[in-house]
Order: structure tokens, then C-alpha cells, then sequence
């Protein structure tokens, strides 16, 4: 039984030696009875407020990993796609092609503008960056320290 205003503990772990992550690096149990992994200290958020602030770290880490990866994907990309872009621009002005490559080279340089790209990495965020302990119940008959998936719940 938890007592009076807590939640089912939200177990997660902090880095303090694995060289393969920060030190500080935050990462979330799978389920509470998950063993503490080599390097780490164990924690729990198991009030409203805990969580948030974990959610709130948790999500800053994250952003700043996708900031990295974003600018390391754009230094190896950018220049690609200029090029790619350059030569379709260069391929539809040319009285050689076809009307119909003409759309279809039109169409294909405004998906790949940099405004497009932008769009949808801000999509992926939104949907990524949340605690499921925060924004849901752990459902019935289930308990916090089993991992289980239930078919005849999602159809």
C-alpha cells in the first residue's frame, strides 16, 4: 500500500561511471523490479512533482541529444542535398524534360526545402518526449514490475 498522495514509483537510473553515457546521463527503468546496471545509482519519482522534474531533465537530455545529432546530420547532409537539389533544378529548366518529370522534380523539391525538414523533426519531439507515467495509468490487472503487452486492449 503507498501512502496517501504518491504515485507507483517511476524507477530510474542516474550514470555516475559507464563511458558510454555522461556522467549525470538519466535512464528509465523498464519496470521496477529492473536490476540497478553497472555504474549507475538507482532512484525513484513517486510523487506528481518528482515526476515532472525528472520529465523536465529527461526531456532536456533528449533535446540536447537530438540538437547534436540534428547539426552532425545537417554538417553531412547539407551539402548533399544542395547538390541533389541543384541538379534537379538544373534537370527541370531543361527543355528536355518532360512536363510530367517537370511536376514531378517540383513536387520532390518542395519536400526535401529545409522549412519541411523542421516541421517534421518538430513532430517527432512532440510525440517523443513524454513519460508515459506522467501522461497515463498503469492499467488494470497489470502490475509495475511486469512487462506485458495485452492484444485484445489496443483492437
Amino acid at each position: 500500500m503507498r501512502k496517501l498522495g504518491t504515485l507507483e514509483p517511476v524507477i530510474y537510473f542516474i550514470n555516475h561511471k559507464d563511458p558510454a553515457h555522461p556522467d549525470g546521463y538519466i535512464m528509465l527503468a523498464p519496470y521496477t523490479s529492473y536490476p540497478t546496471p553497472e555504474g549507475y545509482s538507482r532512484h525513484e519519482a513517486d510523487t506528481l512533482a518528482e515526476v515532472d522534474k525528472l520529465q523536465k531533465q529527461l526531456m532536456y537530455q533528449e533535446a540536447t541529444a537530438n540538437e547534436r545529432d540534428y547539426l552532425y546530420d545537417q554538417w553531412l547532409t547539407g551539402r548533399k542535398y544542395q547538390e541533389v537539389g541543384d541538379r534537379l533544378y538544373a534537370r527541370m529548366t531543361s527543355s528536355a524534360t518532360s512536363e510530367y518529370e517537370k511536376d514531378f522534380i517540383k513536387a520532390y523539391l518542395q519536400v526535401i526545402r529545409p522549412e519541411k525538414r523542421e516541421i517534421a523533426r518538430q513532430r517527432w519531439l512532440e510525440r517523443q518526449c513524454y513519460l508515459s507515467a506522467r501522461e497515463n495509468d498503469i492499467p488494470k490487472g497489470r502490475a509495475a514490475d511486469e512487462e506485458t503487452f495485452n492484444v485484445d486492449r489496443i483492437g
